[in-house]
């Protein structure tokens, strides 16, 4: 192989690993970069800004805790899975909540996508409609989930209820 050969062979190489290099950096955030997927993809399209009666805030929040309003009934339309609620995350919380109202059995009737703070729910449709009556040992469920883009789940609470399914 003469002088002359090898100098472009080399020329000719050294196109390639540059190409090369730039190709690999171009796409590397696209194959091993972060999810760049904002938080609010799995945000409660139905939540919105809480208008119900709120207890006044008093002072700093401390970060450390989380208000979960409490119910002890939820009145629901019997036969219709279309229903007229208020559900909400307290605007002094630092985390999202994630709600589902079971049926003592535990089967699911409804879930919630995150709610922020100062955000509510109002209308949900339910996974099956209810017979008149009194649904006792209903349980109203608060998953917590950290506003970080990992959404580090937090203490959550079940709250106990009757569902009074009325005409």
């Amino acid at each position: 192989m003469n002088k002359t050969s090898k100098t472009v062979l080399l020329i000719l190489l050294a196109v390639i690993l540059v190409g090369g290099g730039v190709f690999v950096g171009i796409n590397w955030n696209n194959w091993f970069g972060k999810d760049d997927t904002p938080v609010t993809a799995d945000l409660d399209e139905n939540a919105e800004d809480y208008t119900g009666d709120r207890d006044v805030y008093q002072g700093e929040k401390n970060t450390d805790t989380i208000d979960i309003p409490g119910f002890e009934a939820i009145n629901l339309k019997a036969g219709t899975a279309e229903q007229s609620v208020n559900l909400y995350n307290p605007e002094q919380n630092t985390c999202y909540f994630q709600m589902s109202l079971l049926l003592s059995d535990g089967t699911e009737l409804w879930k919630s996508g995150l709610v922020e703070p100062g955000k509510a729910i109002y209308n949900i449709t339910l996974n099956q409609t209810l017979e008149a009556g009194e649904y006792e040992n209903a349980v109203l469920k608060y998953e917590c989930f950290a506003m970080n883009d990992e959404q580090t789940p937090l203490n959550g609470s079940e709250i106990k209820l009757t569902l009074n399914v009325l005409e």
